[in-house]
């Protein structure tokens, strides 16, 4: 039995999508723990920060070493060349987000903790939604709720927005992870 050309083009169409199915499915997997790993650092970060905000910036540090460890852990947990190349993309990429975060706070002084917070949540926010773009929807909606998230907490729970950024933006990470590792 001979193929036409529209049914190998068909063929050819339906193995592409499967493909990228696939792909975007894999990349879902290995973000997942991730996410439920910075969840739980959002959680206890910010909860200590509303508790002790005098040890915020120490706490802070100490949660995003053991965070940036953590992921390059997960995501080394597959084939070591491609893990070891990707590990320093990601480091490069926290650095990038870290000097862009630091001149804004300069530029714009003077900063409250809570104007520090919701910037960076938003910071995360746009990665997450711009790894949605290149990855897949699940990504961009998480970044966009948690955008979302944030700014309704920043406006409407001021004295409350670390518990809020805790429980509410700690869970939506947590639950987004949940929701990938079903995808």
């Amino acid at each position: 039995m001979t193929l036409s050309s529209e049914q190998a083009s068909q063929a050819l169409r339906e193995v592409e999508a499967v493909s990228h199915r696939s792909g975007q499915l894999y990349q879902y997997q290995r973000f997942a723990p991730m996410l439920v790993l910075w969840g739980v650092i959002w959680l206890i970060g910010f909860a200590m920060t509303h508790f002790f905000p005098t040890l915020a910036s120490r706490l802070w540090i100490a949660l995003d070493v053991i965070g940036i460890a953590g992921c390059m852990y997960l995501g080394g947990k597959g084939k070591q060349e491609a893990s070891n190349s990707i590990a320093w993309r990601w480091l490069g990429s926290i650095a990038a987000i870290l000097v862009f975060y630091i001149v804004i706070l300069n530029i714009f002084q003077p900063f409250s903790g809570q104007q520090s917070a919701a910037l960076m949540a938003l910071i995360v926010a746009l990665f997450y939604v711009l790894g949605g773009i290149w990855i897949g929807v699940r990504l961009a909606i998480t970044g966009i709720a948690m955008a979302a998230l944030t700014v309704v907490g920043f406006y409407l729970f001021p004295a409350y927005f670390f518990l809020w950024m805790a429980v509410v933006g700690g869970g939506a990470l947590m639950l987004a992870g949940l929701w990938l590792r079903t995808a």
